[in-house]
């Protein structure tokens, strides 16, 4: 659990740790789960801790036990989302290889959560802005992804591999943006399997920012890393 979910989760106040712990963790995840689904079905403003508590299975008066508000949910929902996205793109970002191959194994990490968490996904562009101020800020200024990306294809530009006339800040908002865009679109597909609609994004996106010596590098007879 994050900081602000360990804050919202009850307290052990016996001391007992463990299999209760693990309980208690297990159902919070459970309650942001439903969350998720409840907040994608009915939209936020409809959807109720009843609601919430129904689709977990469990009484109402026990969410108190993890949250006290549903704006207190939604942040808990978001927070995750950010931070568990986050963690599995910048863990992608440590794979061999020049920048190219680096971007290639961001955007496969990015795409396959955005993929496997569509319903989260939603929620977290959608109503991040209805969350407090201070909290809203606190995860849209929180721009790490955009940076690593941004940074990725400065070095891309040191090492011609990406064109060197596009703003790299500018670039990286826009890929981000594009990428953001799946979980609208994204059905599954037997004729088309995730793992090949991913290399198909990743290779059309890299290609759109290298240079000539940047394709050559995506030519299929070399393929993207990751």
């Amino acid at each position: 659990m994050n900081e602000i979910e360990a804050r919202k989760a009850p307290r052990d106040k016996g001391g007992r740790e463990g299999g209760a712990r693990k309980r208690r963790e297990t159902r919070w995840l459970e309650i942001l789960d439903a969350a998720a689904t409840v907040f994608h079905e009915k939209g936020y403003s409809a959807a109720t801790l009843q609601d919430i508590a129904d689709k977990v299975g469990m009484l109402k008066g026990s969410l108190y036990y993890y949250i006290k508000t549903k704006p207190d949910l939604l942040e808990s929902l978001l927070v995750q989302v950010h931070e568990d996205g986050l963690a599995m793109v910048q863990a992608s970002a440590s794979v061999q290889g020049n920048p190219l191959d680096k971007l290639a194994a961001i955007f496969r990490a990015y795409i396959d959560y955005i993929i496997e968490n569509q319903t989260k996904s939603a929620i977290y562009i959608h109503e991040v802005q209805r969350l407090p101020a201070q909290h809203r800020n606190r995860i849209l200024r929180d721009h790490a992804l955009r940076n690593e990306i941004q940074a990725l294809i400065e070095a891309g530009q040191a090492e011609s591999l990406v064109l060197g006339d596009l703003d790299p800040r500018l670039t990286a908002q826009v890929l981000l943006s594009g990428l953001n865009s799946i979980y609208q679109w994204y059905r599954s597909d037997r004729k088309r399997p995730k793992g090949t609609l991913i290399d198909h994004i990743v290779r059309t996106t890299l290609r759109g920012i290298a240079s000539s010596r940047g394709l050559d590098h995506l030519e299929p007879s070399r393929p993207i890393a990751g």
